[in-house]
């Protein structure tokens, strides 16, 4: 190479195209092509071309790494280049001055193609050497570098070569991530979903990024959620997964995957027996009862220890999900590694329930179990005793027959089960005894019983029940409330009851979920609640959203934020709350170093900017928001540099009366505090409730 000598023009026609190409010179030498059309070429090795060059430096032809398939070197001067798609051509065979330019010219391909392309087993390019001594000679040299691997597996630079191989333009942004976000994190999952230019990464852009992807040893799992994909980039991702040989985890959840294709899907897992498949989500995808069924058939031969089954949500029949749950029943490999199922949102009945009940009956493992939407029949299922996570929301409970009897059943017969889904099941309040009375699911931790239209009167049967259970530490009783009875006041009374006596044992309610809706706001009656919780020392978590109780609520949260040292997450918007409420919250958290997770109320700042548009309230806002935020970051860094740390009431007021009657007394009077004076701001944020 050293040797070689070109003339200006020579050098000149050749950095042209090598700019027009994006390429580099790594290696530059003069052949003599034999046969036919015998001639003098320079041959130059680029990043990801081999490069023909006429003398005067005009280029003939040039070619891919992925274009060669064989490159071979029957005697020490001679090689020849053989090409895919060559449409029967005689390989490019030509000779060189010296053994050692043929043994360059190899090093040089061989460790070019291995820097690009390191996790590439099948098609890779053949290096035959004859005579075979002459391979120890040849990787003996001190030129004989063996590439390192590039940072996440070398994707980049897979990438890179991709595109070029395929003439599509490179997203920089791709590249960027990869290079600055996800080296050195230790992230091993490709979320596709991460990438905003999604309009050039929904066709033909895929291609080059799922080819890099087929061959890459780094990433462990591939991702993609609610993205609608052309035919063209899910056939892309197709061939995907029908080379790679590294993905435990795969997730194509809501891509409008239609029947057709999860079937050429099916085909691809069913032929890469090299895929390390243990967890799989195809939810949300339209693939009917067809689509269903070939998951079915692969599920039931399938040699995969399958953990993880989200398949919701796919417009899939009683028939196909009695296929489905008979193959998951059927084979060994998956009922016995099997931890979470979600087939919700398709229609067991009774064949489904059936095919599902010897699934239960015989595993020993799974944990999680979602038949949201799905009407399974209790009195078929055989219970399950691993399970500790089920959801039936949106499976309506009935008394009719007892049927809602079979759910209890079933559920208690679950003994390990400690969170329960319940939530819109339009439970009867005459059931609530018998769902959740004394003896029925004494070791469950987590209850959603939402928007089930309980009332006032159901709220004060669950809250009365639930302040005697001895395990309860989540509940979400969201949009219960669609009716202002007479009796609001004693469920009110209920609830802060509940909150009071679960605070005086060891099994604390540590999350507690009242989301209010357009028909289901508690308005002022939300006060007496939130005043409960001013020396509470349990809770952690609340979350009291959508009951438009105006700045009311502002007050009582800034004066809970000064009094209450142990919670950690406040959930408060849609409630009406304007710049001053807010003001009134930022002082509380001024004065708490507790809370460390308070989202903005963006509702509530959207409606007051949109009906008050002066810039002097926008600055105003702007600032009560940024000051809410920072203080939220400072409680953040200092729990983590003293996680030990002791915060200590920030209020000088009495303790508050452990009293429901008395607490809602008290905080009524907060209501009088309220005017419409600008500067409220400090005799609201310090105000005290004895």
């Amino acid at each position: 190479m050293d040797n070689i000598i070109l003339t200006p023009i020579e050098r000149k026609n050749i950095d042209i195209v090598l700019n027009q190409k994006n390429e580099d010179e790594n290696y530059l030498q003069k052949i003599d092509v034999k046969g036919k059309k015998a001639r003098k070429l320079f041959l130059l090795i680029g990043n990801n071309r081999l490069f023909f060059f006429k003398v005067g430096g005009k280029l003939e032809i040039d070619y891919h790494f992925l274009d060669i398939l064989e490159l071979k070197s029957d005697t020490p001067k001679d090689l020849q280049i053989k090409f895919r798609n060559d449409n029967g051509k005689e390989p490019l065979q030509f000779t060189v001055d010296s053994s050692k330019d043929t043994s360059e010219i190899i090093l040089a391909v061989d460790y070019l193609f291995t820097l690009n392309f390191p996790g590439m087993k099948s098609n890779r390019l053949k290096i035959i050497i004859q005579p075979e001594s002459r391979i120890t000679d040849i990787y003996s040299s001190p030129n004989a570098i063996t590439p390192e691997m590039g940072p996440c597996g070398g994707f980049t630079l897979t990438y890179f070569s991709m595109c070029d191989f395929m003439n599509i333009q490179p997203i920089s942004e791709v590249s960027w991530h990869i290079d600055n976000v996800i080296v050195g994190s230790g992230i091993k999952e490709f979320d596709y979903g991460f990438f905003y230019k999604k309009d050039r990464l929904l066709g033909t852009d895929a291609r080059p990024i799922m080819a890099a992807l087929a061959i890459n040893p780094y990433f462990t799992s591939f991702s993609i959620r609610g993205m609608k994909l052309s035919n063209e980039c899910l056939l892309s991702i197709i061939s995907l997964l029908s080379q790679n040989s590294y993905f435990e985890k795969l997730v194509l959840n809501g891509l409008g995957m239609d029947r057709s294709m999860a079937e050429k899907l099916i085909e691809s897992l069913s032929a890469n027996k090299a895929l390390p498949l243990r967890e799989l989500d195809l939810g949300n995808n339209p693939i009917e009862d067809k689509g269903m069924t070939s998951i079915a058939d692969w599920l039931k031969s399938t040699n995969h220890h399958i953990s993880s089954l989200i398949l919701n949500n796919c417009s899939a029949g009683r028939s196909a999900m009695s296929l489905l749950c008979e193959s998951l029943f059927s084979n060994e490999n998956i009922h016995h590694h099997l931890r979470y199922l979600d087939i919700g949102g398709n229609k067991l009945e009774t064949d489904g329930s059936t095919a599902l009940s010897g699934l239960l009956a015989k595993s020993r493992c799974l944990s999680t179990l979602i038949v949201s939407n799905s009407t399974p029949q209790f009195h078929i299922l055989k219970p399950c005793v691993s399970i500790n996570k089920f959801d039936n929301s949106g499976n309506r409970v009935v008394r009719k027959d007892n049927i809602h009897r079979d759910m209890v059943n079933f559920l208690n017969h679950s003994i390990y089960l400690v969170d329960l889904n319940l939530s819109k099941c339009q439970i009867p309040i005459e059931s609530i005894n018998d769902i959740f009375g004394e003896g029925n699911l004494v070791k469950m931790e987590t209850l959603n019983i939402a928007d089930n239209d309980l009332g006032d009167e159901g709220i004060t049967i669950l809250a009365d029940i639930m302040a005697t259970h001895p395990s309860i530490r989540s509940l979400d009783i969201s949009n219960n409330f669609n009716r202002r009875s007479k009796t609001r006041t004693s469920t009110i009374e209920s609830i802060i009851n509940m909150i009071e006596r679960k605070s005086k044992t060891h099994n604390s309610i540590r999350s507690l979920f009242i989301q209010g809706a357009s028909k289901s706001q508690l308005k002022g009656d939300l006060l007496p609640i939130i005043c409960c919780l001013f020396y509470n020392t349990n809770l952690k978590e609340i979350d009291i959203s959508g009951h438009q109780a105006g700045d009311i609520v502002a007050a009582s949260i800034g004066k809970l934020l000064q009094s209450n040292s142990s919670l950690t997450k406040l959930y408060f918007d849609d409630n009406s709350v304007s710049v001053r409420g807010l003001n009134l919250v930022k002082i509380g958290l001024s004065r708490n170093s507790s809370m460390l997770h308070m989202p903005l109320p963006i509702k509530d700042i959207a409606s007051a900017l949109k009906s008050d548009a002066n810039p002097l309230h926008l600055t105003r806002m702007t600032e009560v928001c940024n000051e809410i935020q920072q203080t939220l970051l400072d409680n953040y860094v200092m729990s983590k540099s003293c996680s030990k740390s002791f915060t200590k009431p920030r209020s000088n007021s009495n303790p508050l009366v452990a009293d429901p009657k008395s607490t809602i007394n008290t905080c009524a009077g907060l209501k009088s505090f309220i005017s419409d004076q600008i500067d409220i701001s400090e005799p609201l944020a310090n105000l005290h409730v004895n």
